[in-house]
């Protein structure tokens, strides 16, 4: 694929449509208290001074222990605490090939120490940037996991994202257009309608 091709410069977002995300098992993990409460502290959360708690993006493949199983409703979700995606093994499979395992770790989620089979984890290490063209990001200084607010036209500028076929960001799984339309990739359930975003470099000048 030439990178300078269009088809190799747009992508199709996915992202989960529901409220109802998955709260961690917090008899599974340390525990510290924030606001007078014990919140749950996972060995793949970082812990950056100026920057709160978040997923390391240093992190590839996580396991994740909740304290409920998924519904049986939506196909892609997200852990509640530090918002890592989940999603089902049904939507997995039609889209596996795509993921770059250098890049992207596919993790177990459990449930009272039990395997959910039916369900995985996915992370991206230091993925690239979503932008918008009104919004702001700002970076971690320890794992470089990047908080972004999205506000106005979203888009890639990152030329690491050229070429990829899947992209996966806290924002949600990006697949490559074309790939998209040539599968008839059907929108995972409890997922918004995918919407198109491009590489536009320019627009972070």
């Amino acid at each position: 694929m030439n990178p300078d091709d269009s088809n190799a410069r747009r992508w199709f977002w996915y992202a989960s449509e529901t409220s109802h995300c998955i709260p961690l098992d917090r008899t599974a993990y340390a525990t510290v208290i924030i606001g007078g409460r014990p919140t749950p502290l996972p060995e793949w959360v970082c812990t950056a001074p100026d920057r709160g708690r978040h997923t390391n993006a240093s992190f590839l493949a996580i396991d994740v222990d909740v304290a409920e199983p998924p519904n049986l409703i939506d196909e892609i979700n997200w852990t509640c605490d530090y918002t890592v995606r989940i999603v089902a093994r049904d939507w997995l499979d039609e889209i596996r090939d795509l993921i770059d395992e250098e890049l992207i770790g596919i993790g177990t989620l459990r449930c009272e120490g039990r395997v959910l089979r039916g369900w995985s984890t996915l992370h991206e290490r230091q993925p690239p940037t979503l932008h918008s063209t009104e919004g702001h990001s700002k970076t971690c200084p320890l794992c470089h996991h990047t908080d972004t607010v999205l506000h106005g036209r979203e888009y890639f500028s990152d030329p690491a994202v050229l070429a990829r076929r899947l992209i996966l960001s806290g924002n949600g799984l990006f697949i490559r257009e074309e790939i998209a339309l040539e599968r008839n990739l059907r929108t995972p359930r409890g997922g918004f309608e995918p919407v198109l975003v491009l590489y536009e470099p320019e627009l972070s000048r």
